[in-house]
């Protein structure tokens, strides 16, 4: 039992400072929710002699993988928005840039997602305007990027 306590704090320490739920994203909270219930189960199962020793460690074991399976997830959601769209991105930077106006384009994907690129402009120092571009997926916000484009 004094093992099993000082595993438990030793995770606690060691998992206590990593980030809060507000900023994880919800694929994260997701994959961490479903490798805990997994993991408890598994760890239930195969620790038979001491079931609640076993669905505790499984439970940390699978939210942790899961958590990390979950972030791996959610920022290959976001790199493909940014990458697959770079030619309409630029476009829509510059005209937000040289009409003065917000931008915005939207498509759906093959797999039936709605992205959206919303371009939105700011201020002038020169011959250079400040552009806001927003990255949305389903309407979800993913990233935001600013740029200084030529007028």
């Amino acid at each position: 039992m004094k093992k099993l306590l000082l595993v438990v704090l030793a995770a606690s320490f060691l998992f206590s400072g990593c980030a809060t739920l507000e900023n994880l994203s919800t694929e994260t909270k997701t994959g961490a929710g479903i490798g805990a219930v997994a993991g408890g189960i598994l760890g239930a199962v195969i620790d038979s002699n001491k079931p609640w020793r076993g669905a505790i460690i499984g439970a940390a074991a699978g939210a942790v993988a899961g958590g990390w399976i979950g972030s791996k997830v959610d920022s290959k959601t976001g790199e493909s928005v940014v990458e697959a769209d770079a030619d309409v991105v630029n476009q829509a930077a510059t005209e937000a840039a040289k009409q003065n106006a917000t931008i915005k384009y939207t498509r759906t994907t093959e797999s039936g997602a709605k992205e959206e690129v919303i371009a939105t402009p700011g201020a002038l120092s020169g011959k250079l305007r400040t552009v806001t571009i927003q990255y949305y997926r389903d309407g979800k916000l993913i990233s935001t990027e600013t740029r200084q484009v030529a007028v």
